[in-house]
């Protein structure tokens, strides 16, 4: 989501709990390198209240921090400390009255409240259902073997 959000122009602030958290280098340089042709903005955040702030949409995602890959007991501290990143009401009352947008499955009330997966501006079962058709596309690419 993230290469392809500034791939095609978007302004993407990346919200994190802490810098262990941004993506792998190659990722974060690619975009930037995306953001920069395209002109707009990309950063990264690690202050709730910014990030929110006037967002239009609101993709959520989880991912463990790269120094901690394998070593879950070390960074429990990390991820207790950080269950205040819960997409919330309040935090989606800072944005535009944007969207919420999940890949699922989403862990209800770990990674975003009841109150935001099921209000009417939640994409989440739509972008389920479109991802439902591509890998139908891809599986009878891949099993018709075209190039």
């Amino acid at each position: 989501a993230l290469i392809a959000a500034t791939k095609m122009g978007f302004d993407v602030t990346l919200l994190c709990p802490t810098p262990e958290y941004v993506l792998d280098e190659r990722y974060m340089q690619a975009a930037r390198d995306y953001s920069a042709a395209a002109g707009s903005t990309f950063q990264v955040s690690h202050d709730i209240d910014s990030a929110y702030a006037g967002a239009d949409v609101v993709y959520a995602k989880s991912w463990g921090a790269l120094p901690y890959f394998g070593r879950w007991q070390d960074e429990a501290p990390i991820r207790e400390a950080s269950k205040h990143f819960i997409v919330d009401g309040a935090k989606m009352a800072l944005t535009n009255d944007a969207y919420f947008s999940h890949c699922l499955p989403l862990r209800r009330n770990v990674k975003a409240t009841d109150e935001v997966v099921s209000s009417p501006r939640s994409l989440v079962i739509e972008e389920a259902e479109n991802r439902l058709h591509v890998q139908k596309a891809m599986m009878s690419t891949l099993l018709r073997g075209d190039n």
